[in-house]
C-alpha cells in the first residue's frame, strides 16, 4: 500500500479517467472526507482523503475523477477543484492523501481508517 499527501510528496493533478468513486464516509470529528473508487477485479483499490475539511460541494458518485489545486484559501485551507465525466465541485481542507492498494475484495474499511477513527468512546450497553 501507499500514501502519500499534498502538500509534500503528491503531485496534482490526479486523473482517474475510466474509475467510478463516491463518497465513502466524513468524520467530523476530525474533520476528514474520503472519496473511495468502487471495487474493480483486478484494479488497485483508490482513496482519497480529504483533512481539516472545510467546506465540500461534491456529488455523492463521480465517474473519471480529476483532483487539482485551486487558489490558496489562506486560514481556510487550499481550494481542491473536483471534476469528472459528468461534474465540477470543490473541496476547501488543509491537505489530501492519496492511498492506494490492491484488494480482492470490497473491503468496508478505508485504507485511511486510522486517521478516521472517533475519539468518541462506545456508547455503553445496557445490562443484560
Amino acid at each position: 500500500m501507499s500514501k502519500v499527501c499534498y502538500p509534500g510528496e503528491l503531485a496534482l493533478p490526479l486523473a482517474f479517467p475510466d474509475r467510478r468513486f463516491r463518497l465513502w464516509s466524513y468524520v467530523p470529528t476530525h474533520s476528514g472526507l474520503v472519496v473511495r473508487s468502487e471495487f474493480e477485479p483486478d484494479t488497485p483499490h483508490v482513496e482519497v482523503l480529504f483533512q481539516v475539511v472545510h467546506l465540500i460541494n461534491l456529488p455523492t458518485r463521480m465517474n473519471g475523477l480529476v483532483v487539482a489545486v485551486g487558489e490558496d484559501s489562506g486560514a481556510s485551507g487550499v481550494t481542491f477543484i473536483v471534476s469528472g465525466d459528468d461534474f465540477s465541485g470543490h473541496v476547501i481542507a488543509s491537505y489530501l492523501c492519496l492511498g492506494v492498494e490492491e484488494r480482492s475484495k470490497y473491503s468496508p474499511n478505508s485504507i485511511f481508517h486510522g486517521l478516521l477513527s472517533s475519539e468518541f468512546p462506545p456508547e455503553p450497553r445496557a445490562p443484560a
